[in-house]
Formats: C-alpha cells, sequence, structure tokens
C-alpha cells in the first residue's frame, strides 16, 4: 500500500456517512465485535481503526469538538469491504491481523 491511498471510513458499521482520510492516519487496525458503550453487540467482526480527529475533512463523519480549539483526539473508525477497493481493503486486513 502507498502513503497516498485513502480509505473511505464510517463511525460504525451501519452509519450513513462516509469520509475519506490517508491511509497513513489510521492506527491500531483490528477486527472488533464489541460496540463497547451501551450499544447492542454487532452482527459480526469489522475492520476497525483510529485516527485523529483533526485528520478528517472539516465535517467529516458529522464530528464536532466541543472545546475551542479542539484537542486532537482518536475515533474508532469502521472500514467495510463494500466502501473500498478490494486490494486497498485486503491489503489493511492482512496488517490487522499481522
Amino acid at each position: 500500500m502507498d502513503k497516498a491511498d485513502t480509505v473511505i471510513i464510517r463511525r460504525k458499521w451501519n452509519a450513513a456517512d462516509t469520509t475519506e482520510v490517508g491511509v497513513d492516519t489510521l492506527w491500531d487496525l483490528h477486527f472488533r465485535d464489541e460496540p463497547g458503550g451501551v450499544c447492542r453487540a454487532l452482527p459480526r467482526a469489522f475492520l476497525s481503526a483510529y485516527v485523529w480527529c483533526d485528520k478528517l475533512p472539516a465535517g467529516g463523519l458529522a464530528h464536532q469538538c466541543r472545546a475551542d480549539p479542539p484537542p486532537p483526539h482518536d475515533l474508532l473508525v469502521c472500514i467495510l469491504p463494500g466502501d473500498n477497493l478490494a486490494g486497498l481493503y485486503n491489503g489493511l486486513r492482512t496488517k490487522a491481523r499481522g
């Protein structure tokens, strides 16, 4: 994978809004099968990662920080195979299992 590659991400597996970020902005690629918080169980494990909120495009994923100026913080995101090219997704999946 090239650092110039971009990946489409969502906040949750079933969220309608998506945004595009550089692959190099993601870290801790892993498969997650539990939602955390007070959400319902996930139907299966999804490829997930973290990204700093200041790496999202303006208004990306409808994220708004509460502080002014906002301190960058990490966001858990979901990466779906249907949103991304097969080669890119498979490369990220391999990296997560690495």
